[in-house]
């Protein structure tokens, strides 16, 4: 009997270790997505500042061009933010045993308890990066097209 129990047990670790394991990927690629967002705002940023600088006759259609992709990218990443901390958590509770199905990758009851995509969006871990790129380009921008 001593010996069921304990194989059993040992059945119970090993699939939450495998669970922690498949939450420790998703939560590793979440990171992964948001860095890569972030290279792209960089490029598309460095991109439009280039193309102001080189053309004979910028447009703020330029500016513009660039803006709204790099906003929708910030909007982005402030979700896999979110994401990324709802499955924080599911992560923290399949640690402590705490009654997740096993091997359940369902991260939402714990998005309620997420700060919404816009609140993260300013966040110093998001917006920190995007608005001074943001700035940035506009203030290239009025240089270029108001000649200051």
């Amino acid at each position: 009997m001593a010996d069921s129990r304990g194989h059993d047990e040992s059945i119970r670790e090993s699939i939450r270790i495998a669970h922690l394991a498949m939450l420790q990927g998703v939560i590793t690629r979440m990171g992964a997505n948001s860095f890569t967002l972030k290279a792209l705002v960089a490029a598309f940023g460095s991109a439009a500042v280039a193309v102001m600088a080189a053309v004979e006759k910028p447009s703020p259609y330029y500016a513009l061009a660039a803006i709204l992709p790099m906003i929708i990218l910030w909007l982005m990443d402030a979700r896999y933010l979110r994401l990324e901390r709802a499955y924080r958590r599911l992560y923290d509770h399949v640690r402590k045993g705490e009654g997740v199905e096993a091997y359940s990758l369902d991260a939402t009851p714990f998005m309620k308890d997420t700060a919404p995509v816009l609140r993260l969006a300013v966040s110093w871990s998001v917006g920190w990066f995007y608005i001074p790129i943001l700035l940035t380009l506009g203030t290239v921008a009025s240089l270029v097209f108001f000649g200051i």
